[in-house]
């Protein structure tokens, strides 16, 4: 189904309601399908017409809620900084809505709280 899909954070981090980078919305086919290597976890994949990935795929994704026109999917983006090595695990976010309106309504609600610096959010901050 065509999805307009929001990412709501940026390695890892809430990215703010009034952040610009947070209303750019992309366009494609939402696939929740079970990963292929995983068993019975699920990834979440936003696909173009020619069926490859625009955005960095969810692992170990969760459809987390649903509410009226909206779905909150959240999981871990696998970043690979090398064409070797183990890649960057970061939690992500994404808001999906079939109407940008809704999107952009809910958007502007998304507050960001200082970070507690013994916090998890800074677990998954490299060093």
């Amino acid at each position: 189904m065509q999805y307009f899909v929001y990412r709501i954070r940026h390695a890892g981090h809430r990215i703010a309601g009034s952040d610009p980078a947070l209303r750019v919305g992309i366009q494609g086919d939402l696939v929740l399908a079970p990963a292929t290597t995983e068993g019975r976890r699920l990834q979440a994949r936003l696909l173009g017409p020619d069926g490859q990935d625009l955005i960095q795929r969810l692992e170990y994704a969760e459809v987390c809620q649903i509410r009226g026109e909206a779905m909150h999917i959240v999981g871990v983006e696998l970043v690979s900084r090398v064409s070797r090595g183990k890649p960057a695990k970061y939690r992500q976010s994404w808001l999906c809505v079939r109407d940008e309106a809704v999107a952009l309504d809910l958007l502007g609600r998304v507050q960001v709280k200082p970070l507690d610096p013994l916090g998890p959010e800074y677990d998954d901050c490299p060093e």
